[in-house]
């Protein structure tokens, strides 16, 4: 494990993985929205092609940014190439999941010459923004706040197990609960509250509703994977499916549809997820093709887009 002391002056922790044989740029892994580093065991067990390092981003797992810190879109993305000249990279791969993808997003699009490829997983293009900004319409904001603001939990630990076992079906397993037990916090009698708590959960949505993702999105030279999760059945999501049409027209993306796959799917299909990034890895040398020029994962699988 390795500190990472922001130059805002809050400090968090890193795993930095090895498989044997790993050569190359390493791959920082983002979590998304309350989860913390360990979120993502399942896929690191399971990649082979390079060092891998996992960050508690700002204010989870171990940071100790509390409610009142800075967490813009951009400040959280400055913490990760902190990240990587504390650990003396000159070039990364970075990944993010949901909230993760937009930090991915912000830290390719901030430093092009650290960041070799970028790939986001069912987030980062669809981020929710609602600037305040003069002319934005408040109530919109206030109102997906408001949608978007977690239970204060306060129930057994068994309980939310079981309920996240229900959500996730036949995927669940003793491996992913082991890589969410750190994302709760559990008091003497039994009961579990996210350890992010909610005052920091909604000060992270907050940050992330004023980002916009399509100035830096269409401002990257370099490879940009797009990971769209789509639950079984028809798609009518309007909004969801413009912004997948968007993304298709990004010079340098590869966007992939995975249908069946759950917002989670690090922890749903975690063998999947580390062969993509592991494929990421060893196609970042190459210039990458148009989206519609390049087979996707769920073209290989044969299943229809």
């Amino acid at each position: 494990m390795v500190v990472l002391r922001t130059s805002d002056g809050h400090a968090s922790s890193a795993s930095v993985h090895a498989p044997p044989g790993a050569t190359g740029a390493p791959v920082i892994l983002l979590h998304g929205l309350s989860q913390q580093r360990r979120f993502w065991d399942p896929v690191v067990a399971r990649m082979h092609h390079a060092p891998v390092v996992t960050l508690d981003q700002r204010g989870h797992g171990a940071s100790t940014a509390g409610p009142g810190a800075d967490y813009s879109i951009d400040r959280c993305a400055r913490d990760v190439i902190e990240l990587a000249e504390s650990l003396a990279y000159p070039s990364i791969h970075v990944v993010g999941h949901s909230w993760g993808g937009a930090v991915a997003l912000r830290v390719t699009a901030t430093a092009p010459d650290l960041v070799e490829s970028c790939c986001l997983i069912d987030g980062g293009l669809s981020t929710p923004s609602a600037p305040t900004t003069p002319g934005s319409d408040a109530t919109i904001r206030e109102a997906l706040l408001k949608r978007l603001r977690p239970p204060d939990l306060g129930i057994p630990i068994d309980e939310i197990w079981a309920i996240l076992a229900r959500g996730m079906g036949d995927a669940w397993s003793d491996e992913a609960q082991q890589a969410l037990v750190p994302t709760y916090s559990v008091e003497p009698d039994g009961t579990a509250r996210t350890v992010i708590g909610v005052d920091r959960h909604m000060a992270v949505l907050e940050g992330l509703l004023d980002y916009d993702p399509w100035p830096d999105a269409e401002s990257l030279r370099g490879p940009l994977w797009a990971i769209f999760c789509e639950p079984r059945g028809v798609q009518t999501d309007e909004s969801r499916l413009r912004v997948i049409e968007r993304a298709q027209r990004l010079q340098y993306a590869l966007v992939q549809r995975w249908h069946g796959a759950l917002h989670d799917v690090p922890l749903q299909w975690p063998a999947l997820v580390a062969g993509l990034i592991d494929n990421l890895v060893e196609s970042s040398s190459g210039k990458l093709a148009r989206s519609s020029q390049v087979p996707s994962v769920t073209d290989m699988l044969g299943v229809s887009a």
